[in-house]
């Protein structure tokens, strides 16, 4: 024998019947604390670059022959 059941509830009518909590409130302080941690991430990004872009790249290639050499770091090639 098969038995099918269609239910067509929300999510918070779902939770409210099975008796879980609401959680609404932490999770919007969850996201909110995401999204401001995420333009932080942004805005240091920036900062990182434009400081590459102002020391002429010399730090890329330090960070680069380390990385290939597993040594100390050398002087950019002209």
């Amino acid at each position: 024998m098969k038995f099918n059941l269609d239910v067509d509830v929300t999510p918070d009518e779902l939770r409210r019947f099975m008796g879980l909590p609401d959680v609404h409130v932490w999770q919007q302080q969850y996201i909110d604390s995401v999204a401001e941690n995420l333009q932080q991430s942004q805005e240091q990004g920036e900062e990182f670059v434009r400081s590459m872009l102002a020391g002429g790249f010399s730090a890329w290639f330090n960070m680069f022959n380390l990385l290939d050499q597993g040594g100390a770091p050398r002087k950019p090639e002209k």
